[in-house]
């Protein structure tokens, strides 16, 4: 499912190229009907339009690399809540399931196997804890990055919206030779701030990227650790019968 943010962003790009293609096609109308005994008035225009053309393919470039993979918010806040309701939730109720206070095996029995037992369950419940607790972060390392992703594209959007605003007063004001140039120079300068706006997003998200690049690592190498950590039952004092006593 693709993201409201993305799709408006899309939307506003297909507008965009909408205006400069129309913007293009009235100063080339304007153009075919003045005279050659102007054509001094000519090369100007077409200077600024080639300039201007150069422009537009920066602009778009940059939107094209970026539309071939734009990312996946909803996916990223589904996976997300995947890893708290179908991970950490579940081993938090298994946690508090097997907690000492929750076991009748304390009320029933006594003996060498049960002392072993008790004292087993406890750094078994912390083990599942920490699962849990790596849920959590999981869950909140991706759901930043995808709120990250979403924030990128409405800033995509305005950018594109601002250049829409611009290529409109051009389209307006390209009706007449003398006016030409003046058009240039607005949907030109429509263009830079786009671009602007559109680097200044890029730079915000690939600083995203490497904080949640570097909250992966560490999340990662947590669950290395716990399972080079976690205790080891031992059941080796809970197996011979003669160690369990039922409580009198």
């Amino acid at each position: 499912m693709t993201s409201p943010a993305i799709a408006q962003a899309n939307d506003k790009f297909h507008d965009l190229q909408q205006k400069i293609d129309d913007f293009f096609n009235k100063v080339n109308d304007v153009v075919s009907w003045v005279p050659g005994f102007l054509s001094d008035l000519i090369k100007p225009i077409e200077d600024g339009l080639n300039a201007l053309r150069r422009k537009v393919k920066e602009f778009w470039d940059r939107v094209n690399q970026l539309i071939d993979q734009p990312g996946s918010p909803t996916r990223l806040h589904q996976v997300a809540e995947d890893w708290v309701n179908k991970v950490g939730n579940a081993i938090g109720d298994i946690a508090g399931k097997i907690s000492l206070d929750k076991l009748q095996t304390n009320l029933d029995w006594e003996g060498r196997g049960a002392e072993a037992y008790k004292a087993t369950v406890p750094a078994q419940v912390s083990g599942l804890n920490s699962v849990k607790d790596l849920a959590n972060q999981l869950r909140s390392s991706l759901d930043n990055l995808g709120n990250g992703i979403e924030t990128f594209w409405i800033a995509m959007g305005v950018a594109a919206g601002v250049f829409v605003v611009g290529a409109v007063g051009a389209i307006a004001a390209a009706c007449t030779v003398v006016g030409i140039p003046a058009a240039i120079a607005v949907i030109a300068t429509a263009a830079g701030v786009s671009i602007g706006l559109m680097t200044t997003a890029i730079v915000s998200l690939q600083s995203l990227s490497n904080t949640i690049s570097t909250e992966q690592a560490t999340i990662s190498q947590k669950v290395h650790d716990l399972g080079e950590q976690w205790a080891k039952s031992n059941i080796g004092a809970m197996q011979a019968k003669s160690d369990w006593h039922v409580m009198q």
